[in-house]
């Protein structure tokens, strides 16, 4: 990552992880100062070279005031950083929320539905199981896993005796779009947060169409064609409230799971779907945000 040319700017240090942040680094006028933790994904963390960096900041400073801070140090990356949404502490924030001591706060570039940083997987998780996989929600029914996905145990996890439907969507990763071959997917996430926030749109999905019951496993890693990157089960007492919390979760998680796509194409190109090779072409945060479009959106896998 660049480093700011002469001393810092007042109010602000930097260190890459495991170097120690500079004392006594608050703005003039401000009470203390804060350390946080900043973690980065996917297109963002290769433009800057990084995964994760600490800065401490003045005191008042806005989550929005990494994100500004980042493009003042890397101001050809401006435009792509400015495309990020804000989490804190594993929640997405919105940039005026204040920050405090201590605070992690994550740089979410467009999302794509999604697999896991090696290095996230060490992040504390609600829960694990094997071939490392992160749980989430009180039965573990949100998840991500390197492992491949069962539409058996999925299947499983919603069925009760009550339920006349069950409605399983799974997307694939498919050979070409359009004219363009695809060899295989990456994904990447920020975990534990994608099984939480699959947690979270499963929770709405039940809460929206009572007696449904909802489960999600996504996978992480390389995806080669024909596999499973995502699966969801919904079932319900009758087939339209089945369908409709399952077309409600996958188009909710392709917009808000912090879960990124790399396709890998037989021209020998890499791409981050929903950025693509040059950020600086991206429509701007709305579209951004919405990359994934419908269920069966742009690429491979779901």
């Amino acid at each position: 990552m660049t480093q700011p040319s002469g001393s810092s700017t007042a109010g602000w240090a930097a260190a890459r992880e495991g170097q120690p942040a500079k004392p006594g680094a608050a703005s003039a006028g401000s009470s203390r100062s804060l350390r946080v933790r900043v973690r980065l994904f996917a297109v963002v963390a290769e433009r800057l070279g990084t995964r994760q960096l600490e800065l401490v900041v003045p005191g008042g400073a806005r989550a929005a005031t990494v994100r500004d801070e980042l493009a003042r140090r890397n101001p050809a990356q401006r435009g792509l950083l400015e495309l990020c949404r804000l989490a804190v502490n594993g929640r997405y924030a919105d940039p005026e929320v204040p920050l405090r001591d201590g605070d992690e706060v994550a740089l979410i570039p467009p999302v794509s539905g999604g697999a896991a940083d090696p290095g996230a997987a060490e992040v504390a998780a609600p829960g694990r199981g094997g071939a490392g996989r992160i749980t989430a929600g009180q039965d573990g029914r949100f998840f991500v896993t390197a492992a491949p996905l069962s539409l058996d145990e999925l299947f499983r996890a919603v069925a009760r005796d009550d339920h006349g439907a069950v409605v399983l969507f799974v997307g694939i990763t498919r050979r070409f779009t359009g004219p363009r071959e695809t060899r295989r997917l990456e994904y990447e996430a920020y975990l534990p947060m994608a099984a939480e926030e699959l947690a979270r749109i499963g929770a709405e999905a039940e809460a929206r169409w009572p007696g449904v019951r909802v489960a999600i496993g996504h996978r992480t890693g390389p995806v080669a064609i024909g596999e499973a990157s995502v699966v969801v089960a919904a079932a319900a007492p009758h087939r339209p409230d089945a369908f409709a919390a399952a077309r409600y979760a996958i188009d909710a998680l392709k917009v808000r799971a912090p879960i990124w796509k790399r396709e890998h194409y037989a021209d020998g190109r890499v791409e981050w779907v929903g950025v693509g090779t040059d950020p600086a072409t991206a429509a701007g945060p709305e579209a951004a945000g919405a990359a994934g479009g419908e269920a069966d959106g742009t690429g491979g896998g779901g």
